[in-house]
Order: C-alpha cells, then sequence, then structure tokens
C-alpha cells in the first residue's frame, strides 16, 4: 500500500514537472514573440516617417496592418504550442473510461470523441463545429443526431471513398439549417487495417498545415482505441 502511495505520488511529481517546463517554454516564446514584435515596430515606425514625413497617416495605416499581422502570427504560435501538450491531458479521461469499462461499446466511445472534437478543436484557425464516425460494423454515431448530416454523408458515399484514403480530406461544402460548413473526411487506420473515419465539419476552410493536427490526432488517439472496442465487441458477440 505504501509503495502504491509512493508511486502515486512520483507519478504526479512528474506530470508536474513536464507540466511546469512546458508552460515554463511556452512563457518563453511568448515573451520573446512579444518583445520582437516590439522590437521591430520602432524601426518600422522611423522608416514610414523618413518616407512619409510630415504625415500621420501612412504611419497609423501601416502601424496597424502590423498589429494584425502580429495578432495572427500570435494566434497560430498559440494554437501551435497548445494542441500537443493539452491533447494529451485532456484525452486521458476517456482512455481512462475505456479501460475501466465504463465506455463499453463503439456506440459509447464515439459519443465520447465526437463530443470531445467539437469542444477541443475551438481554435481560429482550427475549428471542429461537428463530428461524426462510422465504421464497418456500425452506422453514423455522434454526440448529436442530425438527419441532415447523415443525409449528406450518405450522399457523399464517405464511408467508400474512406477506405481509398489515407489522408484527410475535403469532400466540398455542405449547407444545413444553421449554415454552410466544409465537410471533411479523416479515414481511421491502425496500421493496414482501415476501421472507418470521421466526418468532420468546419465553418472555415482548414488550411493543409493544420489538417496535419487532425491525422497526428487520429494516428495517436483514435485507432488504437477504436480497435480496442472492435475486438472487445468481437469477442463479447
Amino acid at each position: 500500500m505504501i509503495h502504491l502511495v509512493f508511486l502515486y505520488l512520483y507519478t504526479m511529481n512528474r506530470h508536474s514537472t513536464y507540466s511546469f517546463i512546458y508552460n515554463l517554454q511556452r512563457i518563453i516564446l511568448l515573451v520573446f514573440f512579444i518583445t520582437s514584435a516590439v522590437a521591430f515596430s520602432i524601426p518600422l515606425a522611423i522608416l514610414v516617417i523618413k518616407l512619409s514625413p510630415d504625415q500621420l497617416y501612412p504611419l497609423v495605416i501601416t502601424l496597424l496592418v502590423y498589429i494584425i499581422a502580429v495578432t495572427i502570427v500570435g494566434s497560430m504560435i498559440h494554437v501551435i504550442s497548445y494542441i500537443p501538450f493539452n491533447l494529451a491531458t485532456a484525452f486521458d479521461p476517456i482512455k481512462n473510461d475505456i479501460a475501466s469499462g465504463r465506455i463499453a461499446s463503439l456506440e459509447q466511445l464515439a459519443e465520447r470523441i465526437t463530443s470531445f472534437t467539437v469542444q477541443f478543436y475551438n481554435f481560429s484557425f482550427l475549428d471542429i463545429s461537428h463530428a461524426f464516425i462510422q465504421t464497418e460494423q456500425s452506422g453514423i454515431m455522434g454526440h448529436c443526431k442530425s438527419s441532415q448530416v447523415e443525409e449528406m454523408i450518405k450522399k457523399h458515399e464517405l464511408l467508400d471513398k474512406s477506405r481509398e484514403l489515407l489522408k484527410i480530406k475535403w469532400v466540398g461544402k455542405i449547407t444545413l439549417q444553421e449554415g454552410e460548413y466544409y465537410l471533411y473526411v479523416l479515414p481511421i487506420w491502425l496500421g493496414e487495417n482501415w476501421l472507418g473515419y470521421m466526418a468532420l465539419l468546419s465553418e472555415k476552410r482548414i488550411s493543409h498545415f493544420f489538417q496535419r493536427f487532425l491525422m497526428e490526432y487520429e494516428e495517436n488517439f483514435l485507432d488504437d482505441q477504436i480497435m480496442h472496442l472492435v475486438r472487445f465487441n468481437n469477442q463479447r458477440g
């Protein structure tokens, strides 16, 4: 019993140390970025004043454009630095519930994963509004039901298309009652075993750079958990 307590404290301390190091790295990166942005704005302002002396308008426009550019780059840095560590931590409860048996079916897993995906990927450059999962053994599953989306998914034949895909693909724009969305299909593979796909709806077009984050999400978090439940249900059946 004492051994388990020490092991727990050691694990928590190690996790706390890793969190501290990670947060320290983010703070250093943020300070460096802000300092660099402010430092570069000074010679930029001097240059504009020299090119347009006695005119305030060019300086205001230049600084405004510069602030917008810095904000966009800063937002990208925030997303890039935020996702890797926080994704693993946020996904842990799902893994724990699978291991403990609280999640024992594909339907339960699909509900948790799609809900998690929508809640976690809520960034300016990577915003998922709706998510659905379908495997060869199941129908279209998700945390919310939408006959409109199900019709669109069947119309585009995503189940068959996902068998031939190795990476995420943009299917097209679809129109729902609440607005227009970009529809993406993310195939789910474990090695050479095709397991199904995840349909993702986003209000904005997702760049190829941020699509890689979703592919890493599938490879490092989704495929093995789905395969585990597929085998478990097959053995139980």
